[in-house]
């Protein structure tokens, strides 16, 4: 296990109640230097109560393993994602900075996007394109570099499941195929996908047609169920819980990989959403 430093983004967070002038000028030099900017929220804290940051930085590092810390781009689409969810304009500004700051492509963030959407609805793409539409319009892509681990390949077929939607109907056809394809992939097929397939088939046709080419361009397979196990874990879907958990193992991930997933949701929403994790998953996860 990395050895963990006391400072963190210039703040020596092993010391709560006593924080410098140096401390927080070298917080706000570390927040400047990778252009994210100042968050409020901080701030408040930075004004009123220093030691409270300092506690929260202090979880930062232990919500996921060695390798996320050596591939952070993963981590912040994660980020860009549940932020967009939330509608949560300020947070999906500072991501994407964040993210290009660390390598991350305009397509990578713009994949991102196209998954959050199938959660988001109208509230979190108007939060989006008011605090990314500048960004994105006059975003530069950094020098190509290994922004995930290794393993991790792109595959925009990698979800089809063989209906054909060339039409809108659902045909038996279909929904052969789709069950075919969650018992070849999952070994199971999903609640949600039973209920539809009996009593709105053309609703599950037409959202598998967004599930299954929301990665378009740069992400690799894997951040599908990277991405939707966090946000399941989040709302404490235990459903989704285990269906992203298989398809996570499906596309290959490893249990850290997985882990990382389901603990970077207490970042959004406590360690409280962890509960339903292991009841839903624990035999995926190895737990």
């Amino acid at each position: 296990m990395t050895r963990i430093s006391a400072l963190q983004d210039g703040l020596d967070v092993t010391n709560p109640d006593i924080t410098t002038d140096e401390e927080i000028a070298a917080f706000h030099a570390e927040y400047e230097r990778t252009g994210k900017g100042r968050l409020d929220s901080f701030e408040f804290w930075i004004e009123f109560r220093p030691d409270v940051l300092k506690r929260h930085k202090a979880r930062s590092r232990h919500f996921f393993g060695d390798e996320a810390a050596r591939y952070p781009v993963p981590i912040q689409m994660l980020a860009i994602h549940q932020y967009a969810i939330e509608s949560f304009s300020g947070g999906i500004g500072y991501e994407i900075r964040l993210a290009r700051s660390n390598g991350a492509l305009r397509s990578d963030i713009l994949d991102t996007l196209s998954v959050a959407f199938i959660h988001s609805g109208h509230a979190g793409m108007y939060a989006t394109r008011a605090a990314g539409l500048e960004l994105l319009r006059d975003y530069v892509d950094p020098p190509v570099t290994q922004r995930f681990p290794d393993g991790w390949e792109v595959d925009p077929a990698a979800f089809d499941s063989g209906m054909d939607y060339s039409t809108r109907e659902a045909s038996a056809a279909d929904m052969d195929a789709l069950m075919a394809w969650y018992e070849r992939v999952l070994g199971e097929v999903p609640r949600s996908a039973q209920f539809l397939a009996v009593r709105r088939p053309n609703l599950l046709k037409a959202y598998r047609n967004r599930y299954e080419h929301a990665i378009r361009d740069s992400l690799p397979k894997q951040m599908l169920p990277y991405l939707l196990l966090n946000h399941n874990v989040v709302t404490g879907n235990v459903d989704g819980i285990r269906e992203h958990a298989l398809l996570g193992r499906a596309m290959g991930m490893t249990t850290e990989q997985l882990t990382d997933a389901v603990t970077m949701a207490v970042l959004f929403a406590g360690v409280e959403v962890l509960g339903p994790v292991e009841q839903a998953a624990g035999d995926v996860l190895e737990l």
